[in-house]
């Protein structure tokens, strides 16, 4: 093995260590990260902005200032990346969409200041899928489609799959996306990598971009991914929430606390492998089956809860989410056709609200009720209809964690995504399936992905397809042999600290499995 390629294959945590000791230097690394992309990137296209020669320059200066004996912070001299959607000066944000192509940022996001300020390089931007809403893959007409490190014609899951894809192949050692539905953990399950949207606010979220502004019914938030859980944690705690707090007053000034500190055992988690409206492959049963009984053998309290109003969450997600009938999101196209993955939901967007209830009463008649119900869901609503909405999200948070608190649960596993990653150009008709995603983005919990094994060649085949969303399921794990499968790992409002330990644990023990989805990944 080349040092290059041993270098890309050390984790973060591993790399500041040689860092500080003076063993590497910050421009070597940055030199075997480009050598790695020169090597793979045509293969995975995860890049929207490569910023080589700005990234040898910071690299230099860390460097530099080592030399001189200054420390400039928990991430000194480390490259990461950055979703595109991000404000990164004198780059624009365009999410994908031809219309923002001249929007240049006049400054970074606070998120990047931050990680300036702790010492980071920024290596470049990473792929989006158009408008950022679309689960499963990462395509737009401006940087083209960004493949799965695993498998080349496989999407990585969006909207950070460009930030999942790199990091899986190698490309880059850690960076931040963002998450509404799933972007952050999708591309974590799909890619074998680890993420976690924390609470709302837990970060500040200024200078990060949305196709559809002034949306708050469910909040995006900003997140750390890495190949590691002990990796997301460093990038967790290293930014200091007081400073957030300092500009952004959305953000409490409250500590993150210390996820090492906590002992596995003497916490109580609850597992489901099913939420009773759309059941996971066998594949995403069986990781949460393997990750509940590695914390058990732990010494963790384990315990099987069935979600509860879990029907009722998937489809109020839709309701709230389109409450303006997608005006703003046409708006911010501009005119602009949807790509692949959004060509369903832009025709029933632009569907007369008359058509699309009939469409709705045809498909229950022929036995497509999740279908019918959730295009039920969409479409304009009044400012009654949203308050309503918006007071039985508030209902179900506090019923969520009066649940929580009869049963004394400290940390939930749940499926990911309902299947693993799948073929490019299938999702259009399957946004449904990131049901147990949007659950606790609506319920705005902690929520991680951590990778736990791999598809096995038994598990490609889904019985009892009742209607077209199990027909589709069907398709995509017939083509899911040895992709990874993650396991979501769910903490209470503001106890990212025990969500990230219990995603430790889960890493460290699952990483020494034969079948375990190792990164980085040399795409095929």
């Amino acid at each position: 093995m080349s040092k290059s390629s041993e270098l890309v294959s050390k984790s973060a945590v591993e790399l500041l260590g040689l860092l500080r000791s003076g063993e590497l230097r910050s421009v070597e690394l940055v030199e075997a990260l480009h050598e790695r992309a020169d090597e793979v990137e045509p293969r995975v296209g995860a890049f929207a902005h490569q910023l080589r020669a700005r990234a040898k320059e910071e690299a230099a200066a860390c460097d530099a200032a080592r030399e001189r004996g200054e420390d400039l912070g928990p991430l000194h001299g480390l490259p990461i990346t950055i979703k595109e959607n991000i404000d990164t000066e004198g780059l624009p944000s365009t999410l994908g969409m031809r219309s923002r192509r001249g929007h240049v940022a006049s400054e970074d996001a606070l998120v990047v200041e931050q990680l300036r300020k702790a010492g980071a390089v920024i290596l470049g931007k990473t792929n989006v899928p158009q408008t950022l809403l679309a689960p499963m893959e990462s395509t737009n007409a401006i940087f083209g489609t960004t493949h799965n490190p695993w498998r080349h014609g496989h999407a990585p899951g969006g909207s950070s799959g460009g930030e999942g894809a790199a990091i899986a192949a190698g490309m880059s050692v850690a960076g931040i996306g963002t998450d509404i539905g799933g972007s952050i953990r999708g591309p974590a399950a799909f890619c074998g990598i680890c993420g976690i949207k924390p609470t709302a606010n837990r970060w500040s979220n200024l200078g990060s971009n949305t196709a559809i502004r002034g949306q708050e019914f469910v909040k995006a938030q900003l997140g750390p991914m890495a190949r590691t859980a002990e990796d997301v944690a460093l990038l967790m705690e290293a930014l200091n929430t007081r400073a957030f707090s300092e500009k952004d007053p959305k953000v409490a000034p409250a500590p993150i606390g210390e996820s090492r500190a906590i002992d596995v055992r003497g916490l109580k988690i609850a597992y489901y492998e099913d939420d009773g409206v759309f059941t996971p492959a066998a594949s995403i049963r069986r990781g949460v089956r393997e990750a509940a009984q590695i914390l058990e053998d732990l010494g963790a309290t384990v315990v099987r809860l069935p979600p509860q109003n879990a029907e009722e969450l998937a489809y109020l997600y839709f309701q709230g989410i389109s409450a303006d009938g997608s005006a703003t999101l046409f708006d911010a196209l501009d005119g602009e056709a949807f790509v692949q993955p959004l060509k369903t939901i832009g025709r029933l967007a632009t569907m007369p609200p008359g058509a699309r209830k009939a469409l709705g009463k045809a498909l229950g008649l022929m036995g497509d009720h999740r279908v019918a119900k959730m295009i039920g869901s969409l479409g304009e609503k009044t400012v009654r209809n949203l308050w309503e909405a918006s007071a039985r999200r508030t209902e179900l948070r506090y019923a969520e964690l009066a649940a929580w608190d009869r049963e004394g649960i400290d940390v939930t596993l749940a499926p990911t995504y309902v299947t693993p990653a799948c073929p490019i150009g299938a999702s259009h008709d399957f946004t449904f399936g990131f049901v147990n995603f949007a659950r606790y983005s609506l319920l705005d919990f902690p929520a991680g992905s951590v990778p736990i094994t791999r598809v096995r060649p038994d598990e490609t085949n889904r019985s009892g397809l009742r209607d077209r969303l199990d027909r589709k399921a069907a398709e995509i794990e017939a083509a899911s042999v040895s992709l990874p499968v993650g396991v979501q790992v769910v903490g209470r409002p503001w106890r990212e600290d025990q969500t990230l330990a219990v995603m430790r644990a889960l890493y460290t023990e699952a990483s020494g499995r034969e079948d375990f989805p190792a990164t980085p990944v040399t795409p095929r």
